[in-house]
């Protein structure tokens, strides 16, 4: 290459230099691949995760949703044990908000906006047992375990058999080959240092070590050394050329003051089981929040049917109305008399859609409607928010008086609430982590106790024994160990006292102190707060009862009032528009009275519920009962195995060292309780103490005695409207018909145990619907002629169409 190429190149080389600068510049391909460019821009792009997971059907394959435009006529009905028992068994993920969850509205954006791993489920209790830290167990360069010497937080990471791990035996093996080539600073000819040294040195340890309960460690160690090297043999210097030391050790190593005895060593495990304590209180409160969530769905529903009824027979006095408004027009009648009735129908046509659908607009009396409440109750059991059908109540609630012993309610709930049994368990807590902080202040004094047995040997070891002895040719390592001729002990003291001063570990008392005084507090907090939810529910049972009696004379009143001025309109005596205007007001009253009325006996059976909510008795009354599943085989071979060993063993007290009692026992589930009375009569004696009871005749029913009772309206009596010719429906067009109340069906013996909270006898029966009743199953009927997979209990594997008993149109043909 000439001189003057390489010249121009270099500069050309300064010149581009000087042209870029310090500027960044993109990389530079030879050759470049255009067609990978459009990954540049990739690194914050929004993808999605490559899973397989399969959708549930009751979410794929679900329904146009139930309105106006969509309305069918097929019904399920549904008992309020049916509605319970699917609501547990079809729920993995419980659809309910954490703590004391007193709303029975959806839950369903609270779910979907949940962080991953953040909702309450089947699965919380069995996570907290199998939490594992991802350390392992520690082990020194001598294959002894090092013990955890820190205090110990109840929030520890682990369950208990991440706590029981620290008492495991850790094997551990070491194995070293090291060569020596080189010179030396000595003379010529010396023979115990050769100036050109050279030697091979290779060691092997084997160990397996365990932590106790008393806070020692046991090790048993296994070492072999070999070694080789050329100084000269058979002179002053080496014996034989290679030499193998082959040494068994045990070794114990027991602390004195810090770390000593069962207790101090034993606070982790219950710190863990603890733990898995709240983990299981938890689940068990969210199960009781699953429970009162559907069966307020189930009321509230009963009430959206009922409010419908009410819509009903307001629209379908509008509609009389206004024909005879319009009968009499033509006949030469005041016109704005028709008018004001075609208007006032309208009104009560708007209350029916808005009672039956639901509406956003402000000011109605009612949001979410009929088919909203229904959905809401299919969200707590599990099912499809359409699948074409709407869910009936069958049971009624109960509207007699319910009476509860204050005192045994609230000792009850004192001693069996969820949320106390909880804040007790965190107390017990933070009293073993002062006694574990309390042991810190201790200077750490151990003990180490070392026995050795030594064998040495030109060979490590033969087939057949010699009787040869180190330092003889072809002498046994093996061999000398086992002949146990060499022996030796070792012991050590190790004192290392707290820092001077002991800030660290008296902070950590202290800090453990105020926190167990500010438990203590918010216990007694809780329990205040608990007697104001009971005084809560306890006040509005008395005052929905009174509301009940009231609303019910008003509704009567209404009814008469209404008679009144129906009878003035077809006698024709008085003006037409005053009594319409005066009529449809009565109306709006009775309506409104007969709504307010059925709302009263909703809240009123979802008073009676939050009793036991509150006092911890709601799965009972539910006969629910909350169990483990199965251990693995060896649990229980080994839990017999340590039946075995202690019925056979004599009893040693540990003395101050022994834990302390953390538990009394486990909390009993099926237990008798308020409400939850196993005979179905209609009457309990007095002497029942603590059992709901009919109450005595009030004062003011006394006094009221002589005066005539005002009963229900019989406003099925009242002559079926019809629609004036210029408003007839379209053919096709479809209007919910009002649910009414049927005579009793006679005695249901399949709900005995909640007879004291309902009418005893009845079966509800939602009547005047254009519906023609299939023949109705018990339950118990269908789940012995159901085959596997079509049980009633509406299992997520298969369609919720196989729930219940169906209701078939007549209008349609289903």
């Amino acid at each position: 290459m000439s001189r003057s190429l390489v010249r121009y190149t270099a500069y050309l080389q300064i010149v581009l230099v000087l042209l870029t600068g310090c500027a960044p510049t993109q990389p530079f391909f030879i050759p470049k691949d255009n067609s990978m460019a459009h990954y540049l821009d990739q690194a914050l792009a929004i993808e999605y995760a490559d899973v397989q997971v399969e959708s549930l059907p009751e979410a794929s394959q679900a329904h146009q949703p139930l309105g106006p435009a969509n309305a069918e006529r097929e019904f399920v009905d549904l008992t309020l044990e049916d509605a319970v028992s699917m609501a547990l068994k079809n729920h993995k993920i419980l659809p309910v908000s954490n703590g004391a969850n007193a709303q029975t509205g959806e839950v369903s954006a609270l779910i979907l906006s949940a962080q991953p791993g953040q909702l309450p489920s089947v699965y919380d209790a069995a996570l907290v047992s199998t939490i594992a830290s991802t350390q392992p167990l520690q082990v020194d360069n001598q294959g002894n375990r090092v013990p955890f010497r820190g205090a110990v937080r109840s929030n520890q990471v682990g369950g208990v058999e991440d706590a029981l791990s620290e008492f495991d035996a850790q094997f551990s093996s070491i194995f070293g080959y090291n060569t020596t080539d080189r010179p030396r600073n000595v003379g010529a000819n010396n023979p115990f240092n050769p100036q050109l040294f050279q030697a091979i040195d290779a060691n092997y340890q084997s160990a397996i070590s365990k932590r106790m309960a008393t806070g020692g460690v046991a090790t048993a160690r296994v070492s072999t050394v070999y070694s080789y090297n050329n100084v000269e043999v058979n002179g002053p210097g080496r014996a034989v050329a290679t030499d193998y030391t082959q040494a068994l050790e045990f070794q114990l190593t027991h602390p004195l003051l810090r770390g000593r005895g069962t207790l101090v060593n034993r606070i982790p495990i219950v710190l863990a089981r603890i733990n898995e304590d709240i983990a299981v209180h938890d689940f068990e409160a969210n199960v009781r929040n699953l429970v009162k969530a559907t069966e307020d769905a189930y009321w509230d529903l009963y009430c959206g049917y009922r409010i419908v009824e009410s819509a009903q027979q307001s629209l379908d006095t509008a509609t009389y109305l206004w024909r005879v408004a319009a009968d009499r027009a033509k006949a030469g009648g005041p016109p704005e008399a028709e008018a004001q009735a075609r208007g006032l129908w309208g009104t009560f046509l708007n209350a029916m859609m808005a009672a039956k659908h639901g509406s956003p607009v402000p000011g109605s009396f009612d949001p979410r409607g009929l088919l909203g409440r229904e959905q809401i109750l299919r969200e707590k059991i599990g099912w499809s928010p359409t699948d074409g059908r709407l869910i009936r109540p069958v049971d009624l609630p109960t509207e007699a008086r319910v009476d509860f012993d204050w005192c045994n309610v609230l000792g009850e709930a004192l001693v069996r609430n969820v949320e106390l049994r909880k804040q007790k368990w965190a107390i017990k807590s933070i009293e073993l982590e002062i006694m574990s902080s309390k042991n810190q202040l201790l200077p750490q004094l151990d003990a180490t106790g070392i026995y050795r047995i030594l064998g040495v040997g030109d060979v490590l070891g033969k087939t057949e024994r010699t009787g040869l002895q180190f330092p003889a040719q072809g002498s046994s390592a093996l061999e000398s160990l086992t002949d146990g001729n060499f022996q030796e002990i070792g012991a050590r003291l190790e004192f290392t006292p707290a820092a001077v001063g002991s800030r660290r570990p008296l902070a950590g008392i202290k800090n453990r102190q105020f926190a167990l005084a500010k438990s203590h507090e918010e216990l007694r907090q809780k329990e205040l707060s608990l007697a104001n939810q009971l005084s809560y529910a306890w006040r509005n049972i008395d005052s929905t009862y009174e509301q009940m009696r009231i609303l019910r004379d008003q509704w009567a009143a209404n009814a008469e009032e209404i008679k009144v001025y129906r009878d003035k309109i077809e006698n024709n005596s008085g003006e037409l528009p005053p009594l319409l205007d005066l009529l449809l007001r009565a109306e709006e009253r009775r309506a409104q009275a007969q709504r307010s009325y059925y709302q009263a006996v909703c809240e009123y059976n979802k008073s009676i519920i939050s009793i036991h909510y509150w006092k911890g008795s709601l799965l009972d009354l539910n006969s629910i009962a909350l169990e483990e599943g199965p251990w693995p085989a060896k649990a229980y071979w080994d839990a017999d195995e340590l039946a075995k060993q202690r019925a056979a063993g004599h009893y040693f007290d540990y003395g101050y060292t022994r834990p302390a009692v953390v538990t009394r026992g486990h909390v009993e589930s099926g237990m008798p309780t308020e409400g939850n009375v196993p005979t179905g009569g209609d009457t309990l004696g007095r002497d029942n103490h603590g059992t709901p009871t009919p109450a005595d005749a009030q004062e003011s029913d006394k006094d009221d005695k002589d005066e005539p009772k005002s009963e229900f309206p019989d406003l099925d009596k009242l002559e079926k409207p019809r629609v004036p010719e210029q408003v007839q429906p379209k053919a096709g067009d479809t209007r919910a018909s009002a649910p009414r109340r049927q005579p009793s069906a006679g005695r249901n013996q399949d709900k005995q145990a909640r007879a004291a909270n309902t009418q005893a006898g009845e079966a509800f029966e939602w009547g005047e619907m254009d519906m023609e009743p299939a023949p109705v199953v018990s339950a118990s009927a269908q789940r012995r002629a159901a085959t596997p997979g079509q049980a009633n209990s509406a299992p997520r594997n298969s369609a919720p169409a196989n729930a219940a008993p169906q209701w078939r149109s007549k209008s349609n043909g289903r």
